[in-house]
């Protein structure tokens, strides 16, 4: 009789451990959507290249040499466009970022003070707009203290997107995603700042604009 009673407690606690999440802690919450808006007028384009130059031969056998190039500012190459000539196509960089404030933008973590854990469920993008009449290389991103941050820490990336696409999909995570972010969210009520940063490759000066929208679900536990 003793060794049923044990066993049936024995089975009964095995039962009860399962029922118990380790989520039950956890309050799951929205990322706050932020949008960035890569504009052609934005992308600094060499006044040189205002159409496709031919290169490779002479006269331009180096398109850096050409009249008002500044290859340290903005890199010059020679590469075969989409029609199969080799022109000179010039190397943007471009970079926007916003302010968040979880403890103000996530109303389900009204209730929380002090130190939080943040854990990363989703994080995804949207492309809701693109007139861009290039393609987009991939998108890094980041996370720092504020926009001019000179040391941000990266967490993610988002594919390259073609020309006139809309699309959308989960942002690639870094490894160390996950680290970055619970270093700038351990204390919600400081704000911190999301940064997009790409490059733009173009032999003319591009039209349009792409509009991308960060946004996801995680989860805060104390």
């Amino acid at each position: 009789m003793r060794k049923i009673i044990v066993a049936s407690l024995l089975a009964l606690g095995s039962a009860g451990c399962g029922l118990i999440s380790s989520d039950v802690t956890e309050t799951p919450f929205d990322l706050p959507p932020k949008t960035y808006s890569f504009d052609s007028a934005m992308f600094g384009v060499p006044s040189v290249l205002s159409q496709d130059i031919p290169c490779g031969v002479a006269p331009v056998t180096d398109c850096c040499m050409l009249p008002g190039a500044d290859c340290a500012t903005t890199p010059l190459t020679c590469e075969q466009n989409e029609n199969g000539m080799m022109v000179c196509f010039g190397q943007m960089t471009v970079t926007q970022g916003s302010m968040t404030n979880l403890a103000q933008e996530a109303p389900k973590l009204a209730g929380f003070t002090g130190y939080v854990n943040i854990k990363i469920k989703r994080i995804s993008y949207q492309v809701p707009t693109n007139t861009l009449d290039v393609d987009l290389q991939d998108v890094e991103l980041f996370m720092a203290s504020s926009t001019s941050d000179p040391s941000p820490m990266k967490f993610g990336t988002l594919p390259g997107i073609p020309a006139m696409m809309t699309t959308s999909g989960d942002v690639i995570l870094d490894p160390n995603a996950s680290t970055v972010f619970s270093h700038f969210t351990q204390d919600i009520t400081v704000p911190f700042a999301f940064i997009a940063k790409t490059t733009v490759k173009a032999s003319h000066a591009p039209t349009g604009r792409i509009d991308v929208t960060i946004s996801g679900t995680l989860a805060a536990s104390l």
